[in-house]
């Protein structure tokens, strides 16, 4: 896979008009753009690979109603306290040699 840098710069400096502007824009136009944008820093026709592994869940002292591992909520997750920490290394290790680039 081709190694390309983030933009070490991102804008902050946004006018409201330039920002409504974007806001009212098409969103097939939108797609476009961000298409364009992408392509700048990402090669065409690869895709980066990510391994998602949950290390604790369920039990979560937040209220947030819409996730499915608040603890103020009945839903069907299943908790399962912290991983030790050799099961998270190893999972990353078997996540990497499986082609998992992030």
């Amino acid at each position: 896979m081709t190694a390309f840098a983030p933009n070490p710069s991102p804008r902050t400096d946004w006018t409201l008009a330039e920002v409504s502007a974007l806001y009212h824009q098409p969103v097939l136009q939108l797609v476009v753009q961000a298409a364009a944008v992408h392509q700048q820093y990402q090669a065409t026709g690869e895709v980066q690979v990510c391994t998602l592994l949950s290390v604790k869940t369920g039990g979560c002292p937040e209220d947030c109603a819409y996730c499915p591992q608040a603890a103020r909520y009945h839903t069907e997750v299943k908790a399962h306290k912290l991983l030790p920490d050799e099961e998270v290394l190893a999972a990353a290790r078997a996540a990497r040699a499986a082609g998992s680039t992030r």
